[in-house]
């Protein structure tokens, strides 16, 4: 599912990175990166003071979710936007599907970005939606390197692999070479050839309570201010609701820096 991100649902991340009023109005300049498992689109407003980087996650249908002209509407505000394709992009990935990347991939392009003489180090922050904002969040709960997070409708948990049912039955990520702690999907109330997915999602809470723990994202070791946007009526996943679970466990952990839903 396509989501359509407007430029306000972010003015509160914006002001978050950046503390003054650069308004880039000649063309934005875009440099590709190749890794060998991953890739990227680096846009760099005309500048020429370091700049925040923004690094964005797209969702389940993998490679560079984000458009040029989403990054360039970015990049135009006074960030380095880094467009990262973190599965099915580069040659090696193709066939890749969803289920257990490394999330070393968003880390290794962090350490990338930081390397360049225009990007100020110490604002990096992460945008992500739906499987690209439970990836941000769990990248963000292990390095300090990340100062802010935007998660458009986010998880709470690591959830199972996607991509037919090669993926069903392992995790979405791994960390440090082992496979993270994973919520595994239940038969919906309504049956199996239920149109709302969601419903695969609710039913795996349901139905696997012990599991939460293990596979709950430990959002409280983010090192900056969080910014959750959820749906109501999200028929793809209960953003909603799990956005809520997000801001408990903040509250709860007595988080110190601002949280934004």
């Amino acid at each position: 599912m396509r989501y359509n991100i407007h430029a306000k649902q972010f003015l509160f991340f914006c002001l978050i990175l950046i503390d003054f009023n650069l308004k880039a109005t000649d063309t934005v300049r875009v440099e590709k990166v190749v890794q060998k498992d991953w890739a990227a689109y680096v846009h760099f407003p005309p500048s020429q003071e370091k700049l925040p980087v923004i690094i964005t996650l797209g969702g389940a249908e993998g490679g560079l979710s984000f458009t040029r002209n989403e990054a360039d509407l970015m990049a135009k505000e006074g960030f380095i936007i880094m467009r990262l394709g973190y599965f099915k992009y580069t040659s090696a990935t193709q066939g890749q599907i969803l289920k257990e990347i490394r999330i070393e991939k968003v880390l290794e392009a962090i350490e990338f970005i930081k390397k360049s003489n225009l990007a100020d180090s110490s604002r990096i922050g992460l945008l992500g939606v739906s499987k690209g904002a439970e990836l941000a969040l769990q990248v963000a709960s292990v390095t300090s390197s990340v100062k802010a997070v935007a998660a458009h409708v986010p998880s709470h948990v690591v959830w199972y692999g996607m991509g037919k049912k090669r993926g069903l039955n392992k995790s979405s990520w791994t960390y440090q070479g082992l496979p993270m702690p994973f919520m595994p999907y239940a038969k919906p109330k309504s049956g199996w050839f239920t149109k709302r997915i969601a419903e695969f999602y609710e039913a795996g809470l349901e139905a696997y309570p012990e599991q939460i723990e293990a596979a709950v994202i430990r959002v409280e070791k983010i090192s900056g201010p969080v910014l959750l946007t959820s749906g109501g009526k999200d028929d793809i996943w209960p953003s909603h609701y799990m956005a809520m679970e997000l801001k408990k466990r903040f509250d709860v952990t007595k988080f110190p820096y601002t949280v934004k839903h």
